[in-house]
């Protein structure tokens, strides 16, 4: 069977989505600016990657966070949640202090998040070209 993904409504299906508990964590202490909450989420071999950047292990990843999410003071509305395969897809609205020239806004970002024994093992961040700002 062929699924047109441009015709599920994926924002409709995000109430039917429980996020598991170590992602309502990384959310929390992302929106609270809390670095030892943030990098708690987080196994120590975990590979986190930025746009294109890639931060290994949990000594790397606090050091990128601590500068870049919890020093920039970045927030997070969740758009769009999506359960693929147990990974999941959050499409959320980032703001923060950081610098903004070459931002669109709105910024919409999507996490998408891998994990194992209640941890992050993966997290990817990518621009949602389709719903930040052109």
């Amino acid at each position: 069977m062929d699924v047109n993904y441009n015709r599920i409504n994926f924002k409709a299906m995000t109430n039917l989505i429980q996020l598991p508990k170590v992602i309502q964590s990384f959310i929390k202490a992302t929106n609270d600016h809390n670095g030892e909450g943030f990098i708690s989420c987080f196994a120590k071999d975990a590979l986190c990657n930025d746009f294109q950047r890639n931060f290994w292990g949990a000594t790397e990843i606090k050091k990128w966070s601590d500068k870049e999410i919890i020093g920039d003071k970045v927030t997070f509305k969740i758009d769009t949640i999506v359960e693929h395969y147990g990974a999941y897809m959050i499409t959320a609205l980032t703001d923060g202090n950081y610098d903004k020239t070459k931002a669109p806004d709105p910024t919409y970002l999507d996490y998408f998040f891998v994990l194992k024994d209640d941890k992050i093992v993966t997290l990817i961040i990518n621009k949602n070209k389709e719903k930040s700002a052109k």
